[in-house]
């Protein structure tokens, strides 16, 4: 896959990829261990998910707790790594507030990188339209979270959804680095493409592999949920039961809490986004890049 622009920036220090959240980095995630060696080759050590939030994500997250340790580099031959953890910008029950999407994820990211000695070449950050993403985050919240209605959970404000604010404070964090952005809806069946595109290796360096299962919620179960917490409290096993009671099957309607208006309005906020993001690339003379994989839509 022709790399363009890319293979003109510095290949000589680390890719931090941030996520975000329901943009496919699960899935991304589980390609990294199967191209070890091929990323080893390139000089690029991925660092597993699990170890990494445990020593410096969940640190970070909780204020800094903790004798700060950097990643071990060899003097001789000093490594690069691929850091890959949606949770360092905030966990999922953060990323919204009245003022931004991941409103201390600039901060965060740069915490991150301070504790961890990492100096990031390439930030890596995938957005997806709002229409589907703030539902999608709801229902990862209620997995793990006390449960609230939609409408408690989405008081963010049209005006303040924007990646591309997100993206600008991200640039100056890190005035070095490259803002690398993927739309989720370009992703599904380039993955290997995407991958390739943020490290400077070959698609085929990354083998298609089992997706892990992630059923979505059903319009019926979120319906129930809304029920049940108008008669009292929900716990985590009412919210397991509506669930197996209201599969989300090819038959059944997806959750979906917009009237046809609101819709638009949220999808023609995406569009004006992602013209500001076109901006930024211009503006920043390519610091800002967005990924435009041949085939997908405009």
């Amino acid at each position: 896959m022709p790399q363009d622009h890319m293979t003109k920036k510095t290949t000589t220090s680390d890719i931090l990829w941030l996520g975000a959240h329901k943009t496919g980095t699960t899935y991304l995630q589980s390609l990294l261990p199967h191209a070890r060696a091929a990323l080893a080759r390139a000089g690029l050590l991925h660092v597993g998910l699990a170890a990494f939030r445990s020593l410096y994500t969940d640190p970070v997250l909780n204020g800094g707790v903790g004798t700060p340790t950097p990643l071990p580099r060899d003097d001789a031959k000093a490594p690069r790594y691929l850091i890959f953890d949606e949770n360092i910008p905030a966990l999922v029950h953060d990323v919204l507030s009245r003022h931004a999407l991941y409103p201390d994820g600039a901060e965060r990211a740069l915490q991150l990188a301070r504790r961890a000695g990492i100096r990031p070449s390439r930030i890596v950050l995938g957005i997806r339209s709002f229409d589907s993403y703030l539902p999608s985050l709801y229902c990862e919240v209620l997995k793990s979270m006390p449960f609230l209605p939609f409408a408690d959970f989405n008081r963010i404000p049209l005006t303040a959804l924007s990646w591309s604010n997100l993206i600008e404070r991200l640039a100056a964090a890190f005035p070095l680095a490259q803002i690398c952005v993927y739309r989720a809806e370009d992703l599904k069946g380039r993955e290997a493409d995407l991958l390739a595109w943020v490290t400077g290796l070959a698609s085929q360096d990354f083998p298609a592999a089992p997706g892990p299962v992630r059923e979505g919620f059903s319009q019926g179960a979120i319906d129930a949920l809304h029920e049940l917490h108008r008669q009292g409290p929900v716990s985590r096993q009412d919210v397991v039961r509506c669930l197996e009671a209201h599969p989300r099957t090819p038959g059944s309607a997806a959750f979906r809490p917009w009237e046809d208006a609101r819709q638009r309005d949220l999808k023609l906020a995406y569009a004006l986004d992602l013209e500001e993001i076109g901006a930024l690339e211009k503006s920043t003379q390519d610091r800002v890049t967005l990924w435009r994989p041949k085939g997908a839509a405009s």
